[in-house]
């Protein structure tokens, strides 16, 4: 968050490409046959996923190509950094999302289908943020690759122990419903424990693990109980994120240099997950998470249908209260065991109030940013607001000087799942 709960600076590592090798973690210290670890499913977070589109739409900005009967990368696809605002324009009219205020539901525009990348349990979608092989040996490309290839050194397969749940990260969780994901999850779950024989983990990151806390608050006990191991968390703002608010003022380029900044916000503030990120009510009823400066102006949530009147994006309120009663998560009906991960940079780097100097609240570069103490991206009470939840089903896990996405890439992250996951129980 510029918002990235997840990778931004994909393209800025390109120059220095040649210089770089992939070194892959390895963890020597437990085995999936002897240690017999639970068959673990991946739950990714926000942009980590890969979306693919196809379209016949009509009003599109001119120069834009009208129809694409083939699925076609919309999302993590290099040509939206290389081929110019023209190009950009174009992207951008088919990824963002419609506001319906009769039904209170986001849509693709008419005319766009989408999907996310692979079959159903594939580590295609996340593994990597893009399907060129050429921006995949780009190091923060590879979302969940250095896990995968730490797992797989241990024994895991993604042919039957290993897998991963993507989902279309522009919608919130209870949106997900609407695309049949929950019941995919359930089916993968299903097959995954079927065919090794043990309960299954599942590792979910940043928005990953609310999307995976709804999935299993709206499961039967008695079918927790015989599929799940356990449920690992790392790195979910369960209260949300002041960075998710710098959407609605600054947009979002996700690190990409050559992206038209404008274009950016018009489209990122479209996505209804990004509401559902903004900062909890009542946590942050106190806390300044935007100043004018100018009009003398503060905001905090209390504030937030003044702040999208200002920003002139009043559908951004109605969004924020459709996803409102989602929260607070009750983490003590989650009915599996609960493991949270979450990790803090020994220096303030997480955005905790934006002041903008400029004399207009949105589109504009005059932003200065007040940090506070998080990952980076999530501060520290939103990821430890399940500590509130203690109990002999919920362990809490804290690892120091980590990134709220780089942690991803740590042997000391890689060797903890696989101590979770240690002694699985023989399914069924």
């Amino acid at each position: 968050m510029t918002l990235c709960f997840g990778n931004c600076l994909v393209f800025e590592c390109l120059a220095i490409l040649l210089c770089l090798c992939s070194i892959v973690p390895t963890v020597e210290n437990y085995d999936y046959v002897s240690d017999k670890l639970a068959p673990i499913i991946l739950v990714n977070g926000v942009s980590d996923s890969q979306i693919e589109g196809k379209w016949d739409t009509r009003g599109h900005p001119k120069l834009c190509k009208r129809r694409e009967t083939e699925w076609e990368s919309l999302w993590l696809n290099p040509d939206i950094a290389i081929k110019g605002p023209i190009h950009q324009r174009c992207w951008a009219f088919r990824f963002q999302l419609l506001y319906d205020r009769s039904t209170r539901k986001c849509m693709n525009r008419v005319g766009v289908e989408t999907r996310v990348k692979g079959r159903l349990g594939s580590l295609s979608s996340s593994e990597f943020l893009t399907a060129d092989p050429i921006t995949q040996q780009l190091p923060m490309s590879q979302y969940f690759h250095k896990m995968v290839k730490a797992l797989e050194n241990s024994g895991y397969s993604s042919d039957s122990s290993l897998k991963a749940h993507s989902y279309d990260w522009r919608y919130a969780p209870p949106r997900q419903d609407d695309f049949n994901y929950y019941k995919g999850f359930t089916e993968l779950v299903e097959i995954v424990a079927d065919q090794t024989k043990r309960k299954v983990l599942l590792v979910a990151h940043s928005m990953g693990g609310l999307v995976t806390a709804h999935f299993l608050m709206n499961k039967p006990q008695e079918w927790k109980d015989k599929y799940i191991h356990a449920f690992l968390t790392v790195g979910t703002p369960w209260l949300g994120s002041p960075k998710a608010i710098s959407n609605y003022i600054v947009g979002n380029t996700y690190g990409i240099p050559t992206m038209d900044k404008k274009i950016m916000l018009g489209m990122v503030r479209t996505f209804q997950s990004i509401a559902f990120l903004l900062p909890e009510e009542k946590e942050f009823e106190d806390a300044t998470l935007v100043e004018w400066v100018p009009q003398n102006k503060k905001y905090t949530t209390k504030d937030y249908q003044q702040f999208f009147k200002d920003v002139l994006f009043e559908d951004g309120y109605l969004m924020r209260e459709d996803v409102r009663p989602f929260f607070p998560v009750a983490l003590d009906k989650l009915g599996v065991k609960f493991y949270c991960v979450w990790t803090n940079l020994t220096e303030l780097q997480t955005p905790g109030t934006y002041r903008v100097t400029a004399p207009k609240i949105s589109d504009t570069e005059e932003v200065e940013i007040v940090n506070i103490v998080g990952d980076g991206t999530v501060p520290l009470n939103s990821l430890r607001y399940c500590e509130k939840f203690q109990s002999a089903n919920v362990v809490i896990q804290n690892f120091q000087g980590y990134e709220h996405t780089g942690v991803l890439y740590e042997t000391v992250f890689h060797d903890y799942v696989m101590s979770v996951a240690k002694g699985a129980q023989s399914f069924p």
